[in-house]
């Protein structure tokens, strides 16, 4: 099917590597003008060149004056106002993952939710104006499974993750017949490189594939695996994404969608 985005033009937040990286190449090979984001100019440089990107953004989205310099270098490098938006950046910024919400200073909490929930609402009031304009735009807000279902530990992050969700609902309703729609895909646990490498280095064996660290994991208890019965890779992710971001699907918005494998086991 031919999801019409030939021409789009868009900016995918942390898409130097991991989940955003595959959100960035999918994109670009259904035809649309890519802007890759990153921090590190070489790396997001790198991809771009590969998938033959629009250009690339350069920036600290947890700041006012970062997130404006991103989204002016991506209106630079694709001439034009961005019409598709994907909120990939963020992730755990404080690592916080063995400490219990109370044992967690005011400062991470703040670091956490400026890194995943205010970097989006930044880029959101930059480009929904000119959205509302053309009559045409696509927002896709990447959360996490925690969001619902938090853990114990890393309330930080799961937190920020929360807000992100409700603003993407609020924002949704506010946009109100414009053609302007807002979504939030939540990934369960997803095998990115980050985790891979840390599967061969605990067993000592850099040739393991992601089949087998995904086992060995399982099996030491690390995680549980999801009745899909696998971790999820970030192509899962991407397609769902691209989707959303399609012309074709100007009936979604206000929605969360979870490509978690069946982690998460409530209504949604």
């Amino acid at each position: 099917m031919d999801l019409q985005l030939k021409g789009r033009r868009a900016l995918v937040t942390g898409s130097s590597s991991g989940i955003g990286e595959a959100i960035a190449r999918m994109l670009a090979e259904e035809g649309a003008a890519v802007v890759v984001h990153g921090r590190n100019r070489e790396r997001a440089e790198k991809i771009a060149a590969e998938i033959n990107a629009a250009g690339v953004a350069i920036g600290d989205l947890s700041t006012d004056e970062g997130a404006t310099s991103v989204h002016a270098e991506a209106v630079a490098a694709t001439g034009g106002n961005i019409e598709i938006l994907i909120n990939n950046a963020g992730g755990s910024s404080t690592g916080n993952t063995t400490k219990a919400p109370a044992e967690i200073s005011i400062e991470d909490y703040v670091s956490n939710y400026h890194a995943n929930m205010l970097s989006a609402v930044r880029l959101c009031q930059l480009a929904v104006p000119d959205m509302v304009a053309a009559k045409f735009g696509r927002i896709v807000n990447v959360s996490s499974a925690v969001a619902v279902q938090p853990n114990n530990l890393g309330a930080d992050y799961s937190g920020a993750k929360s807000a992100l969700n409700n603003f993407t609902v609020s924002l949704a309703g506010s946009l109100n017949g414009v053609g302007v729609t807002v979504n939030t895909v939540s990934p369960g646990i997803i095998m990115v490189d980050g985790l891979l490498r840390f599967g061969r280095i605990k067993y000592g064996n850099d040739n393991l594939s992601i089949e087998e660290v995904t086992n060995r994991l399982a099996a030491d208890k690390v995680f549980v695996l999801p009745p899909a019965g696998r971790l999820g890779i970030p192509d899962d992710l991407a397609i769902v994404i691209c989707t959303l971001a399609s012309p074709r699907s100007g009936f979604v918005t206000g929605a969360n969608y979870r490509v978690d494998g069946g982690q998460i086991r409530s209504l949604n």
